[in-house]
């Protein structure tokens, strides 16, 4: 099996590991049998990024569990429902994500995921430890984020003329402001009326949070760093052509029996806004 990816594919693990916790809870909100095996063929890996328990919510970074679970299902829900409507959907970085194996997709869906040659290469091999089959069309596309990913995804089969489900889980904060309104050109250049888009970003009051400035000392001591915040998506996207709907994950958290913490809470001393966000066009 090759090595551990380095640097951006490390924060992909780290989140994998966070599934994985949320996997083997009895009130889990998701089950990802991918990020298990995951967790077993690398267990102990990311101490290295000064994080006792393995993953980002370790004894320093417990606040941010709860938020990794209802992002997580919230990709789902969001993604499976805009599905219906669109054959094609596409991962951007992809990272650790296992959707293609663990959704219940309609039938004759195409899943493409988009990543660096050796971040998928390391998962393929977990996931022929897994044994299990993707279960739609599933097409891995070596590209860098920054490169000409859009040409990359067009010669693996994708048509830009039928909607897309578009997610970018994670992704937007390890780009700069003009590298995003870079990638969101592409993307909409590559959009069908009547395609997605799924995404998160987090605030400038959040970077400046102590949780958060811990948290970017430790990423970049690994290879990775924050790049942007976003303080207003409907404008940003809504520049872009696309009508943009925010989600607060603290109603996620009372929705589903989850206290997030107060950081989370724009309006409580030492809050800011982490944006879920599902957009059309």
């Amino acid at each position: 099996m090759p090595g551990l990816p380095a640097g951006v594919g490390l924060t992909a693990l780290s989140m994998a590991f966070e599934r994985c916790a949320e996997s083997r809870r009895p009130d889990r909100l998701f089950e990802d049998r991918f990020a298990v095996v995951l967790t077993e063929h690398v267990k102990g890996t990311l101490r290295m990024m000064g994080t006792p328990g393995g993953g980002v919510a370790g004894d320093t970074w417990a606040f941010l569990r709860e938020f990794v679970a209802l992002r997580t299902r919230f990709f789902d829900d969001t993604m499976l429902t805009a599905s219906l409507d669109c054959p094609q959907v596409v991962l951007l970085g992809a990272g650790m994500d296992s959707r293609a194996y663990r959704l219940a997709w309609p039938a004759g869906r195409e899943v493409y995921e988009v990543d660096r040659g050796d971040v998928l290469r390391f998962k393929d091999g977990i996931a022929a430890r897994m044994g299990d089959e993707p279960r739609c069309g599933h097409t891995q596309v070596e590209a860098d984020i920054r490169g000409d990913w859009p040409g990359a995804l067009r010669a693996a089969g994708f048509d830009p003329w039928r909607p897309t489900v578009w997610s970018a889980e994670g992704l937007l904060p390890y780009l700069s402001a003009a590298e995003n309104n870079h990638l969101l050109s592409r993307i909409t250049a590559m959009s069908a009326n009547g395609s997605r888009l799924v995404a998160d970003h987090f605030d400038r009051a959040l970077e400046l949070s102590a949780e958060f400035t811990e948290m970017a000392e430790v990423l970049c001591a690994a290879g990775a760093s924050w790049r942007s915040t976003l303080d207003d998506p409907e404008s940003w996207l809504g520049r872009h052509g696309w009508t943009c709907r925010t989600t607060d994950p603290a109603a996620l958290g009372r929705l589903a029996g989850r206290e997030l913490s107060p950081l989370f809470h724009p309006d409580s001393t030492g809050g800011g806004h982490m944006w879920l966000v599902s957009a059309g066009r």
